[in-house]
């Protein structure tokens, strides 16, 4: 296994929601389908990055925010996480960052309580990808709304390429 890399679920997720939105059509333009990933297989962080890439460019250039959007959708179509994080509360579900190894072994995470309400999640990766960046804070907008909660999630860029991404969240 590489030492970045993403579960085929991952990828068969992003997939499904490609051929749900632009059918076979969208699937033939980045030259991928669901059935390209083995369900329990991982993969290469980079080869993730780059469909990612590759959706935003072949089949929606004008919308800067599908990669984050698919992230997002991702997240909220999922059962798993509708029956886990359904009843619980944020502050629980942020600090804990375990669960994502799961799908993916991306860098580092931590998560540290700002205040009541108020979450930062800090990654730190070698070969940070704007994409990667992208989809992640659509999953953890996902998550929160999947609390009940209604709320934002932002990122922190750094001042150089492979420093650390601070994702701030707050909710109501």
């Amino acid at each position: 296994m590489d030492e970045y890399s993403v579960k085929g679920d991952v990828f068969t997720g992003v997939l499904r929601l490609v051929a749900s939105k632009w059918g076979a059509r969208g699937l033939e333009l980045i030259g991928a389908g669901p059935g390209d990933y083995a369900q329990e297989q991982w993969y290469p962080y980079d080869i993730f990055c780059n469909l990612l890439s590759k959706i935003k460019q072949e089949l929606a250039p004008g919308n800067p925010m599908i990669i984050y959007q698919i992230g997002f959708s991702m997240v909220k179509i999922d059962r798993r996480w509708q029956e886990i994080f359904g009843p619980m509360n944020p502050a629980e579900v942020f600090v804990t960052t375990k669960r994502q190894e799961s799908q993916y072994r991306v860098g580092t995470y931590s998560a540290a309580a700002i205040g009541p309400k108020h979450i930062q999640v800090t990654f730190a990766c070698k070969d940070c990808r704007p994409e990667w960046c992208e989809f992640y804070r659509g999953r953890l907008q996902g998550v929160l709304e999947l609390t009940g909660r209604t709320g934002v999630v932002h990122i922190q860029l750094p001042k150089d390429r492979n420093g650390p991404r601070v994702f701030d969240i707050k909710w109501s």
